[in-house]
């Protein structure tokens, strides 16, 4: 009943451990839409050079890391990132070339 309650005396531990992960989760997805809008923005509406875009948006995502406390892992996904947006990039270079555009 209501006169049992006594209140600050419920464990907590998890829904602060959900609430935690939540924000993280958030946190991580919001990053990443918004390093790839600002890629794709750079490259196509913009028109900059595809590796300059990219290099732009690898230290913008480095900053807001940096910002946001980010963990390693995220300095690790903007690398890995990177290196793939490298040889994406470095493919499409090499078909150009091959095909005379």
């Amino acid at each position: 009943m209501a006169a049992d309650h006594v209140r600050g005396e419920m464990d907590i531990s998890q829904h602060k451990s959900t609430f935690d992960g939540f924000m993280a989760v958030s946190t991580w997805g919001s990053l990443l839409t918004g390093v790839t809008v600002l890629y794709l923005t750079l490259a196509f509406a913009v028109g900059m050079d595809w590796l300059a875009s990219l290099i732009g948006v690898a230290i913008v995502g480095v900053i807001a890391g940096l910002v946001l406390q980010m963990k390693m892992s995220w300095y690790v996904t903007v690398g890995g990132l990177f290196v793939f947006g490298l040889v994406c990039g470095g493919v499409v270079q090499l078909f150009s070339l091959a095909l005379g555009g």
